[in-house]
């Protein structure tokens, strides 16, 4: 697939350097002809360790001015890019690994990725609604804004009618006798549930591994049940170790079902 590829790497400090890298020892394994674009703002650790890992694999690297600390939120340069970009394109988190070529055969949706289930989320204590993971994903933006546009329809034009954050994370109360229930609807979460997605095949989850919460898993391995920060080490030593990622991941989600 020659689609353009666009990865966000961040780095809140150092030690979290193999988080913002791991991906560039595979990526031309699943993705070997795609125009990668790295984009990282002025603000994060280890730039030119970053810069140098991008550029070996033949990425172009774009440092952007950035008012967070640690560079753009992801949902928000997300958002960005479907407003922006003309054609279909992927992006890729930094803690990816691949075991084979990637392949796709789209089918007019305008999201396809891997879809993980609504689970209770313990770090953040709230409700975790169903999306297709944005680890991997490929978006058209033509049809993102139709599918948008569609559904934003079906409701009734008036002075006051509200906006659908189709993109942006966001915190949903609901308050049921008494007892308020938070639902989070991570990067993306809200499209999904609007106008729906394709859904990688079992066959394309095997082609690659993703470590999860990676580039901040010191700050959520103390609401955990097991020692992610110990998982995520052996396997920046290294990266084979990985493989299986996936299953371990369905397991815990299936552990944690969505109460």
């Amino acid at each position: 697939m020659t689609e353009p590829l666009h990865i966000l790497a961040t780095c809140r400090k150092p030690e979290m350097l193999p988080a913002a890298t791991l991906v560039f020892k595979t990526l031309r394994v699943g993705f070997p002809d795609a125009p990668v674009r790295v984009c990282m703002g002025e603000g994060i650790h280890c730039r030119k360790e970053i810069r140098e890992a991008a550029e070996e694999v033949g990425a172009d690297v774009v440092e952007i001015l950035d008012l967070e600390e640690f560079g753009p939120q992801h949902d928000g340069w997300l958002d960005q890019l479907i407003m922006t970009e003309e054609e279909s394109f992927w992006i890729c988190d930094t803690d990816v690994v691949f075991w084979k070529r990637f392949e796709h055969r789209p089918n007019g949706s305008a999201l396809a990725g891997v879809r993980v289930p609504s689970f209770y989320e313990p770090w953040t204590g709230t409700q975790y609604r169903e999306r297709l993971h944005t680890c991997l994903m490929r978006i058209d933006p033509t049809a993102f804004a139709n599918s948008e546009s569609e559904y934003c329809s079906r409701f009734p034009q008036e002075p006051f009618q509200p906006i659908t954050q189709m993109v942006l994370q966001q915190y949903q109360p609901e308050r049921i006798n008494g007892q308020v229930t938070t639902h989070f609807y991570d990067t993306l979460a809200m499209a999904w549930h609007a106008f729906g997605g394709q859904e990688f095949t079992q066959e394309q989850i095997e082609s690659f591994d993703h470590l999860n919460c990676a580039t901040y898993a010191d700050l959520i391995a103390p609401a955990l049940d097991f020692d992610i920060l110990g998982a995520h080490k052996a396997i920046y030593q290294d990266y084979r170790l990985a493989r299986g990622s996936w299953a371990k991941q369905f397991q815990w989600f299936a552990e944690h079902k969505y109460l």
